[in-house]
């Protein structure tokens, strides 16, 4: 699996900054809806990498990463409203964050 390049790594690491602001200073509800969307896309990138590395290869952060990434993609934000969607768009921030950890911590096995 290939490296993340420093220009996806600043994409990632903004779009990650974007969902860890502090919760009295959450966005406005459209700018909740970019973040998701955002996120969704930079993750669904990291998703694919990540998926790539071979089950025996996984970490368990990586394997954790890719469980709780189809399940809250597939739940979507639990509640309609603004509140439940920014602690949507907070948890795939979470998630993210732990896709490009697994990809930076990968080893390959240098074993045939």
């Amino acid at each position: 699996m290939e490296s993340l390049s420093e220009s996806e790594r600043k994409q990632i690491t903004e779009v990650i900054d974007r969902a860890r602001v502090p919760y009295h200073t959450r966005p406005s509800a459209e700018d909740v809806a970019r973040l998701v969307d955002d996120l969704i896309t930079c993750g669904q990138r990291l998703h694919e990498r990540v998926a790539t590395i071979a089950m025996s290869q996984r970490s368990p952060r990586a394997a954790g990463a890719l469980a709780d990434w189809e399940y809250f993609v597939t739940a979507g934000p639990l509640d309609p409203g603004d509140c439940a969607n920014w602690n949507y768009a907070r948890g795939l921030g979470r998630i993210v964050c732990s896709l490009e950890k697994a990809i930076r911590e990968y080893q390959p096995s240098t074993a045939p």
